[in-house]
Parts: C-alpha cells; sequence; structure tokens
C-alpha cells in the first residue's frame, strides 16, 4: 500500500461527523426485504486482509507499510496468537505480500530457507491448513541485480525499480511459485499479481528514467515462465487505483489477466463527501459487469480512508468514521458485484504510514515486538466482525432498503450473505447519527432457522476489550417479519451462525461453487 498515491483532505470528514449530533429518530421505520430466491453474485473469493512477509526496512514512505510488525518464525507462542486472530477474525481471502530480493537476492541464487522465508512459510501454513485462498503479491523487486541502471544503490529507486531483464525476473517468480505449490504444498495459492500500484509517478515498476511502466510485458513473461512449469496460475492485476488502469496496462494487454483487481483509498460517507462512495460503487459495478462479462471476478486488493501528508503513527486509518466507511464498502461493493475484498492490513506497526492494523503486535515506542498480541481498536471488532461472519465463496442475495434517508441523502445500506453450505448472514449498516426503526421481511418464504444478533457501534467504539457474542434480548421467531432497531453509527449483523466470543470465526462453509 502506498499512501502516496492518495491526495485526500480526510481531516475534513471528522469535524463533519462531529457537527451532525445524535438526530431525532425517524417516524417511519427503515424496511429491509430479503429475497433468497435472487442470487446477485457468488463470490469467487471473500473477506479477509493482507499478511506479509517482508521484515528489512525500507525507507519510510516507500514501501508503505508492508514490512515488519511479524515475529521470527520461531517464536512458536507468537504465531499461535497470530493465528488465534486470524482464525477469530475469519479471513477467508488473504493477500500474501513478498519482494523478490527475499527468495532470489542474486541471479538465480535462491535463498528458500531465510528469516523471511520462514516468516512467509508460516503465513502460508495457516491459510493452507484453514482452507482460505490466497491471492500471492509480489510488491516489488527491491534487487540490485534487476534494477536499472541509476537505481541499483539508491534504496529509494531500488524499490521503486520495475524489472531491467523481464526473462528472469518471470524466470524468478515462476520458481518460487513451483516451490511454493508443487514443493512445498501450498495450494491454497490461487492467484497471482506480478507488482503492487503501478501506473504512477510515485509508483513502482518504473523505467529507466523513473517513469512508470505498463505491466503487459511483464505479464507476458510470467504467464509463459508458469506454463513452461505447467502451473496453471491465475494472473490478477492492475493492482493499482482504477483511475490509473490505463497507464498500468494498455486494453489490449488486459486478456492477460485472469482477474481484475483495485485499490481505493478515498473511502468517504455520501453525507461527508457529496457522493464519495455511491460513486465508487457505481464504477465498480460497471467494472464488476465487464468482468464477469469475460467470466473473471473483480476483486478489491485494498482499501480505506488515507490522507497524505500524514504522521506515521496517524490514528485515523483506523478511526469509528473510517471503518464505519470500510463497512458500508464492503456492504455496498458486495451488492455491486465485487467479488473479494482485502483490507489493509492484518498485522501492521503502525508507525510508518498510519494505524492499519487488525492486531497489535508491534511496540512503536519502544521499536521492538510485544510479547502479547491484541486487538487493535475499531478495525478488529467493525470490518473484522463482517469478515467473521462470512464464509468464502458465499453467494450474495438480493434485498431491498426503503426510506433510511436523512436530508435525501440514503444512510442504510444492506447485503445479504448465503454460505455454500446455506447460513445466512445479513450485514446492515446505519451511517447516520440517527436511530431508525427496522421492518425487516423476506420476500420468498422465510427461512425456517433461528438468527442472532450482533453489532459493533457506539458502545464498541475505540475499546479493545469488546466481548462479542450473540445479543441474548434477541429472539424474532420464525416469523416472516420482524423488528429491532439501528442504532446510530454501526453495524448490525443477523447472522444463523450462533459464535460466542471463544469460538473462531467462519472460514469455509461447505463445497466450493462451480464457475463457470
Amino acid at each position: 500500500m502506498a499512501h502516496l498515491s492518495i491526495s485526500l483532505i480526510v481531516a475534513a470528514l471528522f469535524p463533519l461527523r462531529v457537527a451532525e449530533g445524535t438526530q431525532p429518530r425517524p417516524s417511519s421505520p427503515v424496511e429491509i426485504s430479503v429475497d433468497t430466491s435472487k442470487i446477485i453474485n457468488t463470490m469467487r473469493g471473500g473477506i479477509g486482509a493482507s499478511w506479509h512477509a517482508i521484515e528489512q526496512p525500507i525507507p519510510i514512505g516507500h514501501g508503505g507499510s508492508g514490512w515488519g510488525a511479524y515475529p521470527p518464525a520461531e517464536d512458536e507462542r507468537a504465531w499461535q496468537q497470530i493465528y488465534r486472530h486470524a482464525s477469530w477474525l475469519g479471513l477467508d481471502w488473504n493477500r500474501v505480500e513478498v519482494e523478490q530480493r527475499i527468495y532470489e537476492p542474486e541471479r538465480d541464487h535462491f535463498t528458500f530457507d531465510n528469516p523471511e522465508m520462514r516468516i512467509l512459510y508460516r503465513i502460508l501454513d495457516w491459510n493452507q491448513k484453514h482452507g482460505t485462498d490466497v491471492f500471492f503479491q509480489q510488491m516489488w523487486v527491491n534487487t540490485a541485480w534487476l534494477a536499472y541502471p541509476g537505481s541499483v544503490d539508491d534504496p529509494i529507486l531500488r524499490v521503486h525499480s520495475a524489472p531491467r531483464d523481464l526473462d528472469a525476473f518471470a524466470n524468478g517468480l515462476a520458481t518460487l511459485m513451483d516451490y511454493l505449490i508443487r514443493k512445498r504444498g501450498y495450494t491454497c495459492i490461487k492467484w497471482l499479481s506480478i507488482t503492487n500500484e503501478p501506473g504512477s509517478n510515485w509508483s513502482w515498476w518504473q523505467g529507466a528514467s523513473r517513469e512508470p511502466m505498463t505491466i503487459g510485458a511483464g505479464l507476458a513473461v510470467v504467464r509463459k515462465a508458469l506454463a513452461q512449469r505447467g502451473l496453471n496460475l491465475a494472473l490478477s492485476g492492475p493492482d493499482s487505483g482504477m483511475e490509473v488502469f490505463r497507464a498500468a496496462l494498455k486494453p489490449e494487454d488486459a486478456a492477460l489477466l485472469e482477474a481484475y483487481d483495485f485499490h481505493d483509498y478515498s473511502l468517504k460517507l455520501d453525507s461527508d463527501s457529496g457522493g464519495s462512495i455511491e460513486k465508487q460503487v457505481s464504477d465498480f459495478s460497471t467494472w464488476a459487469k465487464f468482468a464477469h462479462d469475460h467470466r473473471k471476478p473483480l476483486f478489491i486488493t485494498e482499501f480505506g480512508s488515507a490522507d497524505y501528508p500524514a504522521p506515521p503513527d496517524d490514528p485515523r486509518p483506523n478511526s469509528p468514521q473510517s471503518v464505519l466507511a470500510a463497512i458500508e464498502f464492503v456492504i455496498r461493493g458486495a451488492n455491486a458485484g465485487v467479488d473479494g475484498f482485502n483490507r489493509w492490513s492484518f498485522l501492521n506497526r503502525g508507525d510508518l504510514d498510519g494505524q492499519w492494523q487488525y492486531v497489535d503486535t508491534w511496540d512503536a515506542r519502544q521499536k521492538k515486538m510485544l510479547t502479547e498480541f491484541t486487538p487493535h481498536a475499531n478495525n478488529y471488532f467493525s470490518v473484522g466482525l463482517l469478515s467473521r461472519l462470512t464464509a468464502k465463496h458465499s453467494v450474495v442475495l438480493a434485498s431491498n432498503v426503503s426510506l433510511g434517508k436523512v436530508k435525501g441523502i440514503q444512510r442504510v445500506f444492506c447485503a445479504a450473505f448465503r454460505s455454500p453450505n446455506g447460513n445466512i448472514t445479513l450485514a446492515i449498516v446505519n451511517d447516520a447519527p440517527t436511530e431508525f426503526a427496522l421492518k425487516l421481511s423476506w420476500a420468498e418464504t422465510p427461512p425456517r432457522v433461528k438468527f442472532f444478533l450482533y453489532r459493533f457501534g457506539k458502545p464498541q467504539y475505540n475499546r479493545t476489550d469488546v466481548k462479542v457474542n450473540p445479543d441474548p434480548g434477541f429472539s424474532p421467531g420464525l416469523e416472516s417479519t420482524w423488528s429491532d432497531s439501528l442504532p446510530p453509527n454501526s453495524l448490525t449483523i443477523y447472522s444463523t451462525y450462533e459464535l460466542k466470543n471463544d469460538d473462531p470465526g467462519i472460514l469455509v462453509d461447505g463445497p466450493e461453487p462451480v464457475h463457470n
């Protein structure tokens, strides 16, 4: 991730949220209808987060926060803590990130047994064991032997450099994939992206004159190198902002991709920004239709609310306002046909380009690893609650929201997920400072199962000690309609999953669907 790509004034968002204050409850309830007979999309992914195996420091601002925060692979106690958090969060579709320096620091010299590679194996071990899908990401090259002249000895220019020898680059990456999938058995790796955020003057995959280059030639040689090894691994791209698609990838090279993926760090609620998420979701809906028409999925591989410039330990990416926007983006994006959402990031130092982490593993004050890994407020119990209660490859059911507006702007949104095994999770966000009464109904025969209620709202804001259990006061019965309330600025989840606080989250629930 690179916050250099964002020119937002997100700081303006927060005074607006405070100024709204708590508003009186509208007289008419929000009406939500769910149609279990109508499927909008069968997701090719799920909801997860970024994990990275890069530990060698990169100059701040030039490697995002894609390095650090992971313990040595030999620290069994630390890794068991990490695994417990990943299981609790139900991270079922995860972007796993490396740089070429880790596994090929010199031409044809592969280092598959070094500290960073052992961290990579720890990451992939958990994903393989739990049946998740891995979106494997080479972030950048960052090796002297592949950097363009003039960039070799400069740690900033080197990390931004595209590979000067594409065949050698592809041979190295394909050799790694062959080793991981065939020799180590990590069949959880389903997708491969060859570089992070190409296409901008500040970004990676830059040429000899430090100009952004398109990635088409790189995709072609990687596809060839994979085929030579008999690997049918799907390539995804451009892994950048939608606005630089043509700078990152020529239209004629799109056929080299088996999936499209984008980043978006400009999330703001419609009420704060004059229609930001509405416009973004509309754009992603267009892309989803295009991708699906070509039998390809559409993924969001990084998303959030960012500000640049900002202090290295900026808390705003994980503020209640930011995570509320992220929740809403996932809910509305799922309805728009997006196939998978990867949140930046599972573990993160939090002192490089903001506090993005789900879990605190790094003592930013003492600059060392913590001994106890604990939830990071807000992100863990909000976006994490959504991933906890949904399974990979769920279908998105049709749902309709009536009313739920404040001053003409829609403030309530719903997405309905059904797992391959038939469990249903209804995720409803109310982004307004207003409580709404809710009337929920089923367009067809209601499911003859019990639903359980979970929430993230103001009582859970900025806390690390939240206990997530089904609300004991909620018992809607098996009627076709039930009534409830939607607290201000909150996520409400109704799910057929009954999870107590100490239970692991939902990862895989049923056989994988067949995609045509």
